[in-house]
């Protein structure tokens, strides 16, 4: 190339990376579980929309039907409540403590640990005592029977 097409090139302008080192370490701030907390204790997943565990709730004759994706839970660390048209799933996520290995640095950690808590209306009375939990594959699925006792009857309407 002459020098007369050199000074013509077109160089591709990023307007932001000048700020993005700033913008990460903004995000690295304000995601600090200080700011992320309100004065009534409202835990972050609520203030960014994000609930864990995301579920599924599904209906048929016989049961509903509670699908939720719980990655590296074990068992012994999600406890399923029922009471009365209102399901509790909770449990708590161990953080894990990593020694970094000489040599090794870690640029994030973002992986969540701590308690959890779902609550869930029911669309109908369930048997609460043949309700069935499992879990497999880092799926819980909890199945509830509906209640025969509590089915909805219909009344007839005398004119006096």
């Amino acid at each position: 190339m002459d020098n007369e097409n050199k000074k013509h090139r077109l160089v591709h302008y990023e307007p932001t990376r000048s700020i993005s080192p700033i913008r990460e370490m903004m995000d690295r701030f304000f995601n600090d579980d200080f700011f992320m907390r309100t004065p009534f204790g409202m835990e972050r997943e609520l203030i960014r929309g994000v609930q864990f565990p995301k579920v599924d709730i599904s209906e048929n004759e016989k049961d509903i039907v509670v699908t939720a994706n719980v990655p590296g839970l074990s068992a012994d660390n999600i406890h399923i409540d029922v009471d009365d048209d209102v399901l509790s799933i909770s449990g708590a996520i161990e953080k894990e403590h990593k020694e970094g290995k000489e040599g090794e640095t870690f640029y994030r950690f973002e992986r969540e640990y701590g308690e959890f808590r779902r609550e869930f209306s029911l669309p109908a009375r369930v048997d609460k005592n043949n309700v069935r939990a499992a879990t497999k594959n880092g799926v819980l699925t909890v199945t509830l029977p509906k209640s025969v006792v509590d089915a909805r009857k219909r009344i007839s309407v005398k004119e006096e």
